[in-house]
């Protein structure tokens, strides 16, 4: 997946031009993009790949507030 329609803070440490794969994509954006780019991600991306990065990101115990908030409004849990 090509990293260029988002900003390059949340990609600090990869080339502007990298094609990663779909679920470093999301789990990056998720922890480190604003609201913008998580309704960006959502119309890129099936709802199926956020909800299982983002239950990874929930399992590690950190992150609560940002995980509740995004299966509230991104996912509509």
């Amino acid at each position: 997946m090509n990293i260029s329609a988002f900003p390059k803070y949340i990609f600090w440490s990869y080339k502007p031009e990298a094609d990663l794969p779909e679920s470093l994509v999301t789990e990056q954006v998720l922890l480190y993009g604003d609201l913008e780019d998580m309704f960006r991600l959502s119309d890129l991306v099936s709802n199926q790949v956020i909800e299982t990065v983002n239950k990874k990101i929930s399992d590690t115990g950190r992150w609560q507030k940002r995980t509740n908030f995004i299966n509230k409004v991104i996912l509509r849990k």
